[in-house]
């Protein structure tokens, strides 16, 4: 997994609950890395899982919430970094259709040995659409968090229905997703996830 994922959850650690808790959660994991991390480094994707439980264990929020938090947040980031992948599209649906195609795309052009999960996109209508998340690392939870991110940032209410697929092991996931009509709203309260 990509470095950049990993400074980016330890910036929000730091921003939500400050540069102490960063050093605490990296002495609790233990990460082989040592928890130091550069954007374009590769690290194995249990490293971050590891240092989500020990920040879950001490602020007492649950994991699935935290790496749901940490999604919205990491939507954020990877906007503002790469604000050229979204020129045109103006809406989270818009968005998602192009992720698999384009935007994983571009990201193997500027990391050629990343492995971004698979997204695939069936688009019912103006205000509906599947969407399947494959990926052996398992990170459904930051998926759902992309997804809350994107509505937020277009500004609109998203509903999101999940499902386990396959061996139920969270390698294939399957998002239901239902845009609020008239969902133009204010940037807090905009998306809306139900189990």
């Amino acid at each position: 997994m990509k470095g950049l994922i990993f400074t980016s959850f330890l910036h929000l650690v730091e921003k939500e609950y400050g540069l102490e808790m960063v050093d605490e959660v990296i002495a609790e994991a233990a990460p082989a890395s040592g928890g130091i991390y550069t954007t374009v480094g590769n690290y194995d994707h249990s490293e971050l899982i590891t240092m989500i439980a020990a920040l879950s264990k001490k602020i007492n929020l649950s994991v699935s919430h935290l790496t749901r938090t940490f999604g919205v947040y990491l939507f954020a980031e990877l906007i503002a970094a790469y604000p050229q992948w979204i020129t045109d599209l103006n809406s989270c649906f818009a968005l998602f259709v192009k992720v698999d195609g384009f935007i994983h795309g571009e990201v193997k052009k500027l990391y050629p040995d990343a492995s971004p999960p698979t997204i695939k996109c069936t688009q019912f209508s103006e205000s509906r659409m599947e969407m399947i998340y494959q990926s052996p690392r398992c990170m459904g939870d930051v998926a759902e968090g992309l997804i809350l991110g994107c509505a937020a940032f277009y500004r609109e209410k998203i509903i999101i229905r999940r499902e386990t697929l396959g061996d139920g092991s969270g390698s294939s996931e399957r998002f239901l997703l239902k845009l609020v009509a008239g969902s133009t709203l204010p940037e807090s309260n905009v998306a809306t996830s139900t189990p």
